[in-house]
């Protein structure tokens, strides 16, 4: 079983209130979604699902801001979480959603990947992408974590989808779907769960890129901007995240290296030289060349 937290942003009271428009409320909407999450991985059978909050305030300390974001921190720690997502709702008057990490080249950026066309096809709006934020639920947990920013709540088109249950059903089964491929584990529809973002769930990533050491990481994001796929060092590499991907591509060192929990993984291209530089030229002439 995985453990999964699920953090509906921001408190219906005190200091840690989330952005309002017209007649919806952030914290509302994010707690109807998690509440759709919780529902829809326990209904796969694979998860173990944490809440942060379950009502109107997360479970703990929330005098303060700062006291309400280091409960949601606790609350995923305390409980040895495997992955946490934490459900927000945009503003700003721009469109779309996107998916926010602490950093680069781990594991939540490839959830990330696997979530940011998911929920964008469930909301049928932009795709903002993945990017990186130094926000204190990403970077005071100790697992994977992710945040999505699911749609412009002071956004007119995005403001008139997050009134509809069914668009917000779709948002939330979206999140199920992502979080069951990043764990490699097999999406069940069911009479709860149905089947979402069409043009996304064949391929969860399409690329990911394994780098075997520190002097590879160096030359990696020449390769990771031409490809846009996310990239992880071997030494961080989990068969969850494997599974997460179509297709492998290895910069540096042997084939032979490239094992994970005891078992070869196969890689679609291994791009190595004998040396440092050789490796660095093989790298810039895949990006020249295309490798897809």
């Amino acid at each position: 079983m995985f453990k999964v937290c699920i953090d509906p942003g921001h408190n219906e009271t005190g200091a840690d209130r989330g952005a309002r428009y017209k007649d919806l409320a952030e914290e509302i909407l994010t707690l109807k979604i998690a509440k759709l999450v919780k529902q829809g991985l326990e209904a796969q059978g694979n998860f173990t699902v944490i809440m942060t909050r379950e009502g109107q305030t997360v479970n703990g300390p929330a005098t303060t801001l700062l006291d309400s974001l280091r409960t949601r921190c606790s609350i995923a720690n305390n409980a040895g979480a495997d992955l946490l997502v934490s459900i927000h709702i945009n503003a700003g008057k721009g469109t779309g959603s996107e998916v926010l990490v602490y950093g680069t080249g781990g594991k939540a950026e490839v959830c990330g990947k696997i979530m940011a066309p998911l929920i964008a096809d469930a909301g049928s709006w932009t795709n903002r992408g993945v990017k990186v934020q130094n926000i204190q639920v990403l970077r005071d947990t100790t697992m994977p974590a992710i945040l999505t920013e699911n749609g412009f709540i002071d956004n007119d088109n995005d403001y008139q989808k997050l009134l509809k249950d069914s668009v917000l059903k779709d948002i939330a089964d979206a999140h199920v779907l992502g979080i069951c491929n990043y764990f490699g584990v097999k999406y069940k529809t069911s009479p709860t769960v149905q089947p979402v973002a069409t043009t996304s769930q064949a391929a969860a990533l399409p690329f990911l890129i394994i780098y075997s050491g520190e002097v590879e990481s160096r030359i990696m994001p020449y390769l990771q901007e031409s490809l846009k796929a996310p990239a992880i060092p071997l030494a961080a590499l989990s068969e969850t995240v494997v599974n997460a991907a179509q297709k492998l591509i290895g910069i540096g060192g042997k084939a032979e290296d490239y094992v994970v929990a005891g078992k070869k993984l196969t890689l679609y291209k291994l791009i190595a030289g004998s040396n440092r530089i050789e490796t660095a030229e093989a790298v810039i002439k895949a990006v020249r060349g295309g490798i897809a």
